[in-house]
Parts: C-alpha cells; structure tokens; sequence
C-alpha cells in the first residue's frame, strides 16, 4: 500500500522489539524509532550518592532513575529547560535535572551531590560529547518512563533529530496483565489473548506473565494490533478465574464461547488495523481528524447533523421510546 499510494518501499521484514524494552529504552510501548535517543538505566550508579532525589528512587523496585542524552542539546538555554520541566510535569514528574556538556567541562546544579565520579560514570553510559545535554528522571517507573518518553519526542520535533522517513516496528511480549490498586488483575488487552503459558503456569505467575500479543507501530504511531487468541476451554476459564470472574457469571456472559472452545477450536489469531490513523500518517496530517469523513470536535458535536440534539417527540412516540428525565428544581 506504502508503495502504490505514496511510492514508498518499505522493507520486506520490520524489526522487532519487547514491551519491556520498548518501555525501559524509549519510555513508551509505541516507539518512534527515527529518533536517534535512547533512554539509559541508571539505578546501580545512583544508590550510592550521596542525593536523595536520585538514590531513593534508585533503590526502590517500582521506582527508577534514568538518563535522556540529547545530541547537541547543550544550546538549550535555561527558559526552554523550564518549559520542558513544566511539559514533564504533566506526567507526574517533578522536576527535571540536567547536566549540560559544555567546551569547558559539565555544568549542572547536580554536580556537587554526584561528585566528579559518577558524572564521569553517567556521560560514559550515555555517550554523551560535549555540546550534548543530559536529563534525567527520579520517580515511580510509569511516571519516569511516560516523562522521558514523551520529552524524548518533544525535543525529536523541537531539535529535528529525525534521522529517516520511515520507522516501522513490531512490538511483541506485552504482559498479560495489569494489576489494580486493590491487588485485582486486568487484561492489557483483552480476555482472550492467549498468554505465552499453559495454565498451572499462568494461575503460579499471573503477575510476570506474557501475552501473545502484537502491535505494529510506524514513526511512533499504533497503526494495528492484534493477538494469538485461547482456543483452549480451560486456558480460557483460568484466564476469566485471574479475572476474577466467577464460573456463574463466566457460563452467563460468555457461555457460548466456552461450549464452543469445548467442542474443539483451532489454533487461531488476528490482527486489525487502524486505517485512519495509517492514512494520517501517510499523508503527514497533524491530527486524525483531518483524514476522517465526518469528524467530531473538541466537544465530541458533529457539525454536519448538529448531533448530539434533542430528539422530536414524534420521532421518539414512532420508534416507542420513552425518555425519563430528571425533574427540574
């Protein structure tokens, strides 16, 4: 399609990448690969200083602190850094400290709580030259990762640091599930992806486990997805049992899918794409809602029926519906 509609060859295999590394590498599970940046671990390094922002994010296990090497990033001057702070913060971040690489040697307000050491350490692990900027993250994993990720693709624009056209990328791995605030499991996709397991070893690792499922991304956007489905009754019961659905409300809601797996499935998946999004991408848009036919606004009204809107009586009285609205005060 990339060929005949806008003469574009893209390769005959796209690369492959982990859910996990996706998130620990670019801070997000859809991946702009034509950003040359990647996001650095630096939890070993920092457990040992003497710097409370970093080391106690680095010793704990749903915590982390990470590095954001910026190639020529070192002409940022001090305003666009506190609008990047303030762009961090959005995602929960509270701060975002820096050491730039400068002619004469590193600069940061941070230096005197790393030591001359660790940031020797920290611009060997980045790779970073001079005239490079370096930030960094200090929180809750899900909070460093979405902070970084998406200033790795702020500054991308920021700086053009696009480094091809085309990126396209499978990502694979996904976990299965999502734990709750209340100790409760939730699919990461949905309740039929088979997970990567049998069943004893899904009920002892439900919380580590794997999803056979993909999604395909290209210049950092989810252009489809899809999954190897359960075609086995009791992969499928376990699965709804980690759900915490009971085997009552599991025969109720999705009884015939359980008879039917009983009587015998094929191995089986999908994939569906998003066509819109593609089309926005291919045609460089800015927003999907300039590829759609009849997109709705800010406010979810479409302009072409006026909807939503009041529903004439006679319409309603034709087609039997009764409305009940609340009563005025």
């Amino acid at each position: 399609m990339f060929k005949s509609v806008i003469d574009v060859d893209l390769p005959d295999e796209f690369p492959t990448i982990t859910y996990a590394d996706a998130m620990n590498l670019y801070g997000v599970d859809r991946p702009d690969m034509r950003i040359p940046m990647q996001i650095t671990d630096m939890d070993e390094l920092m457990q040992g200083v003497d710097f409370k922002v970093f080391s106690g994010p680095a010793s704990n296990d749903d915590s982390r602190v990470a590095a954001l090497r910026v190639p020529g990033g070192a002409t940022i001057s001090r305003k666009k850094i506190d609008k990047y702070t303030k762009y961090v913060s959005i995602y929960g971040a509270k701060g975002l400290a820096y050491i730039k690489l400068n002619e004469d040697g590193p600069a940061s307000p941070i230096l005197k709580f790393l030591g001359d050491d660790v940031t020797a350490k920290v611009i060997e692990m980045t790779g970073a030259q001079t005239g490079d900027i370096i930030f960094f993250g200090a929180d809750k994993t899900k909070i460093v990762n979405e902070a970084l990720g998406n200033l790795r693709e702020q500054l991308a624009k920021d700086l053009d640091l696009f480094e091809s056209e085309w990126a396209p990328i499978w990502v694979v791995d996904f976990p299965m599930f999502d734990a709750n605030d209340d100790g409760s499991l939730s699919a990461i996709h949905h309740p039929f992806t088979a997970p990567s397991v049998d069943a004893k070893t899904l009920e002892k690792t439900a919380d580590t486990a794997l999803s056979r499922a993909y999604d395909l991304v290209i210049n950092g956007s989810e252009v489809g997805g899809g999954s190897i489905r359960i075609h086995q009754v009791e992969m499928q019961k376990t699965v709804l049992k980690l759900l915490g659905i009971s085997d009552d409300e599991a025969k109720d809601k999705f009884g015939f899918l359980l008879d039917a797996l009983e009587y015998g499935c094929p191995p089986h998946g999908g994939m569906a794409f998003g066509l819109d999004r593609l089309v926005m991408i291919m045609t460089g848009s800015d927003s999907i809602r300039e590829v759609i036919a009849f997109p709705k606004t800010q406010t979810a009204a479409c302009l072409l029926t006026d909807a939503p809107a009041s529903v004439p009586r006679k319409v309603l009285r034709e087609l039997s519906v009764k409305v009940s609205l609340p009563e005025k005060d």
